[in-house]
């Protein structure tokens, strides 16, 4: 009898450990982030509301997608294909088939003509005489990689256009990007936090102000981040300065991070959904370019 328990208890015991082996992958979690909503291979978004990421408290609506650079690519998109043109970030990415976007660079309002640097596909279709934030997509060995650096991007008369990095990156390698565009405000530069954007030119109290956010960055595992910072809506998110900004990037663990487009421009969208809650009366903004993710084929 006592034999027969025992393999009995031993069969229960194989039985539970074969169950256990092929139960599925939990959503990852992280015990600072919260936990993380899985949309692909790759692609997670975390939510944060925790008051305390502003100094002093208050309500504050966060969404941030971690995306690993071995499985997706991104590429920057223009509205309607065309410039200049205006079209919403869910347009610009449902038409792309994109997994998921946000919006990027700076724009004039009246016909969405780039404001700032930025290139599409090897081709640059907007220059900055300011050196300011820029961030360019390169591929290395199967994954994306970002470079961060204040850029100036100049066609001189007669000549050929040059790029020029300010903080120590390469101009060749801006030259061989397939895709940049153009920030204002970097935040952190490889683990160091920059707090003088005099160089960038940026408006009075830019920097001081809370407003809607979008930001990009990559951490110290290189997994890169796109993250939106809802505002202007005082019980929902008050939005965020370039300080609060940076203890984000912090919590978050990032490295390197650009402040990109904001305002009434702040749009997240995953799957076909908008995730982030744009300020705008009207819904997400018409804009001239998003940042796009896709899923990397293999």
């Amino acid at each position: 009898m006592r034999a027969r328990i025992r393999l009995a208890t031993l069969l229960a015991l194989l039985v539970s450990a074969s169950l256990l082996a092929v139960q599925p992958a939990q959503p990852a979690r992280s015990t600072s982030l919260g936990p993380a909503e899985r949309i692909a291979d790759g692609v997670e978004l975390y939510r944060l509301d925790d008051p305390t990421l502003l100094s002093p408290p208050g309500p504050v609506a966060v969404q941030a997608l971690r995306l690993d650079p071995g499985k997706v690519r991104l590429e920057m998109g223009l509205a309607g294909d065309r410039l200049p043109a205006r079209e919403t970030v869910p347009g610009i990415a449902d038409r792309r088939g994109a997994l998921a976007a946000v919006n990027a660079g700076f724009f004039a309002l009246a016909d969405g003509a780039p404001a700032g640097f930025l290139k599409v596909r090897g081709t640059v279709l907007g220059r900055s005489r300011r050196a300011r934030g820029a961030v360019a997509f390169t591929e290395r060995a199967g994954r994306t990689r970002l470079l961060f650096d204040r850029v100036s991007v100049v066609l001189p008369p007669k000549g050929k256009l040059e790029y020029q990095p300010k903080l120590g990156s390469s101009a060749k390698d801006w030259a061989r990007a397939g895709h940049a565009v153009g920030g204002a405000g970097l935040l952190m530069l490889n683990g160091r936090e920059l707090t003088e954007w005099a160089d960038e030119q940026l408006s009075a109290v830019f920097d001081t102000t809370r407003h809607p956010r979008t930001l990009i960055g990559v951490d110290a595992q290189d997994a890169i981040w796109l993250v939106t910072v809802d505002g202007r809506q005082p019980v929902l998110s008050l939005g965020m300065s370039f300080t609060e900004l940076q203890g984000l990037s912090r919590r978050l663990g990032l490295r390197s991070s650009l402040n990109l487009d904001g305002g009434g421009s702040t749009t997240m969208v995953v799957r076909g959904n908008v995730v982030n809650h744009p300020s705008d009366q009207t819904g997400p903004r018409k804009v001239s370019d998003a940042i796009l993710v896709f899923a990397r084929k293999r």
